[in-house]
């Protein structure tokens, strides 16, 4: 029987290519978003397109008519901009997931994937990295057969180096030693299909991308990529804790990105290897 899923944050990067992999691997895919006209965009990938908001739990129970399994893709920009909004992580991601998986029990669904964060159990002082793990505590005591992927992070998410390397600048934490492996959005779209495709349920996986970078080394592909000589300059990441200090009365979320990414500057971020994309390419395509 073909599986039919529900794919929760469909509009976000993660979630376009989640929706691309279904179809491929012959998935029935229901593509759910806040945005009306972002949704039209899946407009021929995905079978169907509904329009509900998880932070409210009145437009869910409709959309679960016939879905057998969820995977979620739903939580706040990653990227520490104003216009990105200003509530925070537990003030989005959590409650949004938390009535996601309540209406996924409800409509007694077949299996939950949940896309976490890498690290909590050394980061979990940071808004972001609380608000992934209540979460997946909420997910743990739901009932439902489950799987909680944890990536290293997003490439995505590091196209600001780009944009500090145009400026012949990075942040760094020590030698910029700490190494962590990215994982392309494309190839952690094809894990999370695995995942909710394999026969293990409650479990929780690590995963990172095929390539092992140091900070320092990131920086100079960036510079690389964009065809920039000069010498790149050290930013102290105090300057970092400094400007989460100034947005904090007036951004909570850009706050709390800043600070966190202060920290993990300095520490190693590295999980078990899935895919064959790499940062150097990725950042030589936006070059």
């Amino acid at each position: 029987m073909t599986e039919r899923v529900l794919v929760a944050g469909a509009t976000g990067r993660l979630g376009r290519k989640v929706v691309r992999v279904l179809k491929e691997h012959g998935s029935i895919v229901r593509a759910m978003g806040r945005d009306a006209s972002r949704l039209q965009t899946l407009e021929g990938h995905a079978d169907e397109l509904v329009v509900a908001d998880a932070l409210d739990p009145t437009t869910l129970p409709t959309i679960f008519q016939s879905v057998d399994s969820v995977i979620s893709c739903l939580g706040a920009s990653v990227i520490p901009l104003h216009k990105y909004g200003r509530q925070t992580f537990t003030q989005v991601d959590y409650p949004a997931n938390a009535n996601l998986i309540r209406a996924s029990n409800a409509a007694n669904i077949n299996k939950f994937v949940y896309v976490s964060v890498f690290g909590a159990d050394r980061l979990s002082q940071f808004d972001f990295v609380r608000a992934h793990e209540m979460v997946s505590a909420e997910l743990r005591g739901s009932g439902l057969n489950y799987v909680i992927i944890r990536p290293t992070g997003f490439f995505s998410s590091m196209e600001e180096i780009i944009l500090g390397a145009g400026h012949g600048l990075i942040p760094e934490v020590g030698d910029g030693s700490a190494r962590i492996n990215p994982i392309s959005e494309a190839d952690l779209a094809t894990y999370c299909v695995k995942m909710l495709e394999d026969e293990r349920t409650n479990i929780e996986v690590d995963v990172g991308g095929p390539e092992i970078l140091t900070r320092r080394q990131i920086a100079e592909l960036a510079q690389s990529a964009i065809g920039d000589k000069r010498r790149l300059r050290r930013v102290p990441v105090t300057l970092l804790k400094v400007g989460s200090l100034f947005y904090r009365p007036f951004n909570p979320r850009v706050s709390d990105l800043m600070t966190f990414i202060a920290e993990i500057l300095g520490h190693d971020l590295v999980a078990p290897a899935f895919g064959d994309r790499t940062l150097t390419e990725y950042f030589r395509e936006l070059g």
